[in-house]
């Protein structure tokens, strides 16, 4: 189980420069690269998209982008705040309108800091647990087994879909588990990925 800023917008004004500030999930660099896109797209005529991410539950992978902005003075200031939360799986992006007077680098700086820092305080933080997904097959009586012991567990049966076989997706927090039980019970399966909750 792992923290990330809850999914949300801020906004902050300064000397009439308009800072948007976004939070989302980041579960690697092709999703904040995604993230940052459709952000592009609905902002076309914003002046600048900064961002900070940190890509993993340890802070291992991370990044950040000044776009155009004076080098230091964007990014890494988002990345700053962002850090400090604690957050993992997480990026903000700032996006700037600017508003005709200069802020200087120092302004600038705080401007983006204040903007990631307000929106973390706004939306908080989510409390995240890794699951990992198979596609099983069973008979209906494994799988009556399999369905009694996930009731009791953290382990969840989805689209349960019955023919000769019985087949539907696990989704379970526990990796070794998940397998125990599919041995178990005589279940063929297949790990098919991850996903966040």
């Amino acid at each position: 189980m792992f923290r990330c800023v809850t999914a949300g917008e801020a906004e902050l004004i300064v000397k009439k420069s308009r800072f948007i500030a976004v939070s989302a999930m980041a579960s690697d660099r092709e999703s904040v690269k995604r993230t940052i896109d459709n952000l592009r797209k609905k902002y076309p005529d914003a002046t600048h998209i900064c961002y900070a991410f940190i890509a993993d539950e340890r802070g291992d992978e991370f990044g950040y982008d000044d776009d155009g902005e004076p080098s230091g003075t964007a990014g890494k200031p988002i990345y700053a705040a962002l850090s400090a939360s604690g957050a993992s799986k997480s990026m903000i992006a700032v996006i700037r309108y600017f508003g005709g007077i200069k802020l200087g680098a120092g302004g600038l700086t705080r401007a983006y800091r204040q903007s990631a820092s307000e929106l973390i305080e706004k939306v908080g933080m989510t409390e995240v647990e890794k699951y990992y997904l198979y596609d099983v097959e069973c008979d209906g009586d494994a799988y009556k087994k399999i369905s009694s012991v996930v009731r009791n567990s953290r382990c969840k049966c989805e689209q349960i879909m019955y023919n000769d076989k019985v087949s539907f997706v696990l989704a379970c927090p526990s990796d070794d588990d998940a397998q125990t039980l599919l041995k178990q019970f005589g279940a063929t399966y297949v790990m098919t990925g991850e996903r966040y909750e």
